[in-house]
């Protein structure tokens, strides 16, 4: 009996270890995801901004990212907001 008592207090140690294994995996797929957002936030502002910038200063390229922006998939708020701002 204190062999079967043995490997029922092994399993138990290994369940729980793979338990807290199951939420430090699911943790750190959170910390990543919320990681690439913030990344994502960076790079559509620098990227965004460097754009803007430069349709500033050249009309051509202006008027190619307002046609790019005329058949981009856009909330109706963004829409609004630039339609407002001159970009469609």
């Amino acid at each position: 009996m204190v062999n079967a008592n043995s490997v029922n207090a092994k399993l138990e140690a290994l369940r729980r270890r793979e338990a807290a294994l199951k939420a430090a995996i699911a943790e750190e797929k959170v910390r990543q995801q919320k990681r690439n957002a913030k990344d994502d936030a960076r790079m559509f502002l620098v990227v965004g901004e460097a754009l803007t910038r430069h349709a500033a200063k050249s009309p051509d390229f202006r008027l190619m990212l307002k046609q790019v922006l005329q058949s981009a998939e856009l909330r109706d708020t963004d829409r609004t907001f630039l339609t407002g701002k001159g970009w469609l």
